[in-house]
């Protein structure tokens, strides 16, 4: 990342959160091969996969993902972003069917740029924590000081490179990054925190 995240909007937890059992949140994730400008590789949809899932995971099962093959309809749409965009990520506020929603963005390097073709694992492994980064801000999170959080802001210093090399020293192959969800103890309460404060506001805490 050249520049820290811009997000807007974030405080709004667009995903619908049920007391008893998980509600369906739809999800997009934008083919690498539909525009040739893209810096992304057709596999890094699945880093994206991989970052909903991790979050899912966390959830303690109050948060269900389920993949759109419909952009339009989707509450949660990931983009990738043009190579001059200069942004490792950006969430934006949508409106889906007169529902609140968020587009992301995500600047992935080319796996023939510099990052890739020294160590492709690495750049893998911003792209991932990347996607992870910017779909906590569409799940209301907001940026932290803490170094080892996920939701941590680079506005606030710290080792850039140590930041996503701590991440990738986790990984032997790019299957483990399936493994390794990236997330502090501090990101989870958050999330719960967060799940538990939407639900309270629409009257479903037991």
């Amino acid at each position: 990342m050249k520049r820290p995240c811009a997000s807007f909007g974030i405080a709004f937890f667009a995903l619908a959160v049920g007391s008893a059992a998980a509600d369906d949140v739809t999800f997009w994730v934008e083919p690498c091969s539909v525009v040739t400008s893209l810096a992304c590789a057709p596999e890094d949809v699945d880093l994206a996969r991989w970052a909903f899932a991790a979050w899912q995971g966390a959830s303690d099962g109050k948060l269900r993902f389920m993949e759109s093959k419909n952009r339009e309809t989707a509450l949660i749409r990931l983009r990738w972003a043009q190579k001059n965009g200069g942004l490792y990520g950006e969430t934006v506020p949508i409106t889906v069917e007169g529902r609140a929603g968020h587009e992301i963005y995500v600047l992935a390097e080319s796996p023939d740029g510099a990052t890739g073709k020294r160590d492709r694992l690495l750049r893998d492994a911003i792209v991932y924590l990347t996607c992870l980064h910017e779909s906590g801000h569409a799940l209301g999170l907001e940026h932290t000081r803490e170094f080892a959080d996920i939701m941590y802001s680079f506005q606030y210093g710290g080792d850039i490179d140590e930041y996503f090399g701590r991440y990738r020293r986790k990984l032997a192959a790019r299957e483990d990054i399936r493994k390794n969800a990236g997330m502090s103890p501090a990101d989870h309460t958050a999330l719960l925190e967060q799940i538990r404060i939407k639900s309270i506001d629409e009257g479903k805490l037991r």
